[in-house]
């Protein structure tokens, strides 16, 4: 099975060795899978919609993974346009007669932010639209019948566990792609069975 993950920097591993993100390790746990990491850090939907054909669609996979949308919040302060691009992008998948998969985007852990993303991922409002994002992301799955990974279940429950899953607040850390990896290859396994 070829499955392709577009996506942001969570998708490409911002900040991890390209052996240690997500998609490189559900792939060792899938063998016989190809599994084809498209992220390109700073990305919006915008950008991966307009990348689509070229990167995901047209490489023929079976499977296309799509998750964006925190930059889109981040540096709009909107989630209008991320609802609309990845509507599309499902659509575009179904239309080709792709499986479509979408992943929830993860929450930013304030008390982990690097000064750098301070100004852009911090306070009450960012939170608060990721986490209406991700619930439209839910209702639109559920509504199409499209499978959803959750990647919020991977984070650990104790402010420890928390603080080692990120690496700097907004972006998983070994630990974090780890679990990420974990949860998305019993998820996609499932799907295949």
């Amino acid at each position: 099975m070829r499955i392709v993950c577009i996506g942001d920097s969570l998708t490409y591993g911002y900040g991890v060795k390209r052996a240690s993100v997500w998609t490189a390790l559900a792939s060792r746990a899938m063998p016989g899978s190809e599994i084809v990491n498209k992220g390109i850090n700073g990305d919006t939907t915008g950008g991966m919609l307009s990348r689509f054909e070229t990167d995901a669609a047209g490489s023929g996979p079976d499977v296309i993974f799509v998750m964006g949308g925190s930059n889109d919040i981040f540096f709009s302060g909107s989630i209008a346009e991320a609802k609309c691009n990845m509507a599309a992008m499902v659509f575009r998948c179904m239309h080709r007669r792709i499986r479509p998969v979408i992943g929830s985007p993860l929450p930013v852990y304030e008390a982990g932010l690097s000064d750098k993303w301070k100004a852009f991922a911090s306070g009450e409002c960012v939170g608060r639209l990721l986490g209406e994002y991700s619930d439209w992301l839910m209702a639109f799955a559920d509504s199409f019948g499209v499978p959803l990974i959750d990647f919020r279940q991977s984070i650990p429950d104790d402010p420890a566990g928390t603080a080692s899953f990120y690496l700097d607040g907004i972006h998983a850390s070994e630990e974090g792609h780890r679990r990420m990896a974990g949860l998305w290859a019993e998820s996609i396994m499932k799907l295949v069975e």
